[in-house]
């Protein structure tokens, strides 16, 4: 008898904290019951690059028996959600020609399993440098002849085959870091995958990415972004600033501890000045001998909106690198822990002029409740995508 009950772990390593979930997947009826969830501060990271090893795996060890000890599981293996500066999106075509033997029939072969396999490995077949390696090739479509915008060209019959590609490289050391984190946390990685790619599969639904729409993942020290049209993935790239930029600009802005500002930002913190009150004022305790002051919601906000301006800004510079200039029906979900600011979603809409709605995932039942919050997107698409 098959096994008809799978454990899947996904762990996201996040520059400021690191979120371990592990879950049953049940394939009779394709659901999915959260176990368990761990989550420790991130101190080794910076914009999801490894920069201290030996606090990285303090913190991944943490979040790894705080879930363990909930699921009464031990993780062997997980799948690791990868972003940072090093990510590059490109999208690239492969062709071959289906005729076999010599002489050309004016009939078309059939498309064979094996066709597509050599398509998309033709597909691949890009210089890279050798300290880089594609992660994802992600295909949008196929061309069979003059047939184009084939989703699956199995059993089409033709003379030339066209796949269409979004290939998404990463840097071999960056991924070598983090591994080693892994490894001397005692876990293997299964896979590891692009953050937003994650996401994307725990907060867009079928139809989103059918149709078009464009998923910015703000973490804390990177915004991901990836652009889905046609069931196929168009393009995907990083922005190297995040919510950890924001809780920077406030601890300068008001001179404060990190922590401080931390909490500034979550409690009262708002994307858009304009809409902040500037009746309502905030206690900011003095550090390390200094006075305590006050200050209003609004000047808080002054701090933030022009950070978060920037982050959307660069988003939108992003989003001009993909070659569809068209119009995407739901418009923008934004995820993350990023998207819980107050007003984001105001700012938002001034900056890209779309529909934008903030995304989460939607699990039922027991702990599988805990993780519908923006800030679980990537780890819970960790297990989806598994």
């Amino acid at each position: 008898m098959v096994e008809e009950k799978q454990i899947i772990s996904g762990i996201d390593i996040g520059t400021t904290k690191i979120a371990v979930v592990i879950a049953e997947w049940n394939k009779s009826d394709n659901s999915i019951n959260i176990l368990g969830v761990g989550e420790a501060p991130s101190d080794g990271l910076k914009k999801g690059i490894v920069v201290n090893m030996n606090k990285t795996v303090n913190s991944l060890t943490q979040a790894l028996s705080m879930a363990e000890r909930q699921a009464d599981v031990e993780v062997n293996g997980a799948f690791v959600g990868i972003t940072g500066d090093h990510i590059r999106g490109i999208n690239y075509s492969g062709v071959i020609t289906v005729s076999k033997g010599s002489n050309r029939q004016p009939v078309g072969q059939e498309i064979t399993q094996n066709d597509v396999q050599r398509v998309l490995d033709h597909a691949q077949s890009i210089n890279l440098s050798p300290d880089r390696r594609i992660l994802h090739v992600l295909s949008r479509d196929f061309k069979v002849d003059d047939r184009s915008g084939i989703k699956n060209p199995l059993g089409l019959a033709g003379h030339r085959l066209e796949a269409k590609v979004h290939l998404v490289t990463s840097a071999i050391n960056v991924e070598k870091d983090l591994q080693t984190c892994m490894e001397k946390s005692g876990v293997d990685v299964v896979e590891f995958v692009l953050e937003p790619l994650a996401s994307a599969h725990s907060v867009l639904d079928e139809n989103e990415r059918k149709l078009g729409v464009i998923l910015v993942d703000i973490g804390g020290g990177t915004t991901d972004v990836i652009m889905y049209h046609e069931g196929g993935v168009l393009h995907a790239g990083t922005v190297p600033l995040g919510g950890s930029n924001i809780t920077y600009d406030i601890a300068y802005g008001v001179q404060t501890t990190l922590e401080q500002a931390e909490q500034l930002k979550c409690q009262y913190g708002s994307a858009k000045s304009a809409l902040a009150d500037p009746e309502e004022n905030i206690n900011i305790t003095g550090t390390n001998g200094r006075d305590s002051k006050t200050i209003s919601r609004k000047y808080l906000a002054g701090i933030i909106e022009p950070r978060m301006d920037e982050i959307f800004r660069l988003v939108k510079n992003e989003l001009r690198k993909s070659d569809y200039p068209g119009d995407y029906t739901f418009g923008i979900v934004l995820t993350g822990g990023g998207s819980k600011l107050e007003h984001v979603i105001d700012l938002a809409q001034e900056i890209f002029q779309q529909h934008i709605k903030v995304g989460q995932p939607q699990l039922s039942g027991g702990v599988s409740e805990k993780v519908n919050n923006p800030r679980y997107s990537t780890a819970v698409g960790l297990i989806n995508y598994g």
